[in-house]
């Protein structure tokens, strides 16, 4: 996604939300100027950004990728997320998982140190 879509997104979900500018950047940690620059398509917000907002609107942070109604097969669903995402290599160790999502990444063989190779 280009920054200007990422932006028209993110103002519609704190809208939706009820939010104003000032409340979202509380919330997720960051001031009013840098979240109006983000909403306005002047900076790209990095995925843990992204993470903190879908957090604080309520909404997955499936929604950086696009909503839809149907199943979207495996292969696009790939090539969309290497498109937003490029090289980035998520590690949900550095978030500080809660115990459930500890739980299940321990679960599916996902840890700390598999992820860190």
């Amino acid at each position: 996604m280009e920054p200007a879509q990422v932006g028209r997104l993110v103002e519609r979900l704190r809208r939706e939300a009820g939010l104003t500018q000032a409340a979202l950047a509380s919330r997720i940690g960051t001031t009013q100027a840098a979240l109006s620059k983000i909403e306005t398509g002047r900076t790209l917000p990095g995925l843990e950004l992204l993470d903190r907002v879908a957090r604080a609107v309520g909404r997955p942070i499936t929604f950086t990728l696009g909503e839809t109604s149907r199943p979207i097969p495996r292969e696009e669903r790939r090539r969309r997320v290497r498109r937003v995402l490029g090289d980035y290599r998520f590690d949900p160790w550095e978030r500080a998982p809660s115990p459930a999502e500890r739980e299940s990444l321990l679960a599916d063989g996902l840890t700390r140190e598999r992820l860190s190779r």
